[in-house]
């Protein structure tokens, strides 16, 4: 068990770039943080999400934290309370685009055309694929819509959902991965 005092230096190693004080560090918070996160977010994707930009931040600004003002377990818990209570007030707006985008989603699927006659096939297929994405999160469909169907990079999907980059490859990479399985059995 890390105390308190190991927590403040792991934190700034952190920040200096020492990568396995991060993994002792993540090893030893991401717990509490997955906590914090959940239970403001009630979703453990968007959880996971807050928790690796709480990390990624006391990386960069590691060096930035003061432990005469607070301990590195309050700091990190605080990062990870206002990243979810960002995505909070955001998720409202996110909801729209991605409800927009299952629409299209459904539109290319053929969900809303007649399957041609004589392809039993494409029928089949376009009905496993409209239940895996019904399988999938909000955020991981609307993804792969984005960059599929409107043909929008990562960067600009992150600038369209107001998310950081990582987190969109996070539910792209989950998604693909989930559509995959999905499809396949």
């Amino acid at each position: 068990m890390i105390d308190e005092a190991d927590l403040d230096g792991l934190l700034q190693e952190t920040g200096r770039g020492d990568a396995h004080a991060f993994r002792l560090l993540y090893d030893a918070v991401s717990p509490r943080l997955m906590a914090v996160a959940y239970r403001l977010l009630n979703d453990r994707q968007q959880a996971e999400d807050v928790v690796q930009e709480t990390m990624i931040a006391a990386w960069r600004s590691g060096t930035d934290y003061d432990s005469r003002r607070s301990q590195a377990a309050t700091w990190l818990i605080a990062i990870t309370r206002y990243r979810a209570l960002d995505l909070i007030r955001k998720h409202g707006r996110q909801r729209e685009i991605l409800r927009e985008g299952q629409h299209d989603v459904r539109r290319v699927l053929g969900h809303d055309k007649p399957q041609p006659e004589g392809d039993p096939v494409a029928p089949e297929m376009a009905d496993r694929l409209r239940y895996c994405f019904g399988e999938i999160s909000r955020d991981q469909a609307g993804c792969i819509q984005l960059a599929y169907t409107e043909g929008l990079t990562l960067r600009e999907i992150a600038e369209k959902l107001e998310r950081p980059i990582s987190t969109i490859k996070s539910w792209m990479r989950r998604g693909l991965q989930k559509l995959r399985e999905c499809v396949e059995l």
